[in-house]
């Protein structure tokens, strides 16, 4: 184990969430970096610099714009585990936003269930009211995560312009 995880104590933030895609599909979405480009920006970002070096010790960096083109903020970091497509561990460090907020460890792990993947990221050390932010930003980029790696049916039309 990396001598930076062993020595983090504190709050740790946790969360679990069913796709439906292979365990492979989710570890590609979430390390590649044109896929990483489809679902990682929120509403009124855009991808700036995607860049993943993806080896132990290799860096990433994924910088998103804002659509006003008034902010750039980047996260960025190194890779300190991989097992594909079973676990990630890497560093995260924002620049341009969260400016108080100190490097973190974020461990993914991917586990093949009926149907799907269980996926589960940890993100530490976090100070409590740091907790929440980070917590409303991982939950919107799952939602856009299971947009871009899940089947989708045909359109339908809303069931208000189905009512007779």
């Amino acid at each position: 184990m990396d001598p930076l995880i062993a020595a983090r104590t504190g709050n740790a933030l946790r969360l679990r969430h069913w796709f439906e895609a292979t365990p492979e599909r989710l570890f590609a979405a979430w390390t590649n970096q044109d896929a990483l480009r489809l679902w990682w920006c929120p509403t009124g970002w855009h991808p700036a610099e995607f860049a993943v070096d993806l080896r132990p010790g290799g860096r990433y960096q994924l910088a998103m714009a804002r659509e006003s083109g008034a902010q750039l903020i980047t996260v960025h970091g190194r890779f300190l585990e991989i097992e594909p497509p079973r676990r990630l561990v890497y560093t995260w460090r924002w620049d341009g936003a969260f400016a108080d907020m100190p490097e973190t460890i974020v461990s993914v792990e991917f586990r093949a269930v009926t149907g799907g993947t269980e996926l589960t990221m940890r993100q530490e050390v976090l100070e409590l009211p740091k907790c929440a932010r980070q917590l409303s930003g991982w939950l919107a980029a799952f939602e856009r995560l299971a947009l871009s790696v899940e089947p989708h049916p045909a359109c339908q039309p809303p069931l208000l312009a189905q009512a007779v």
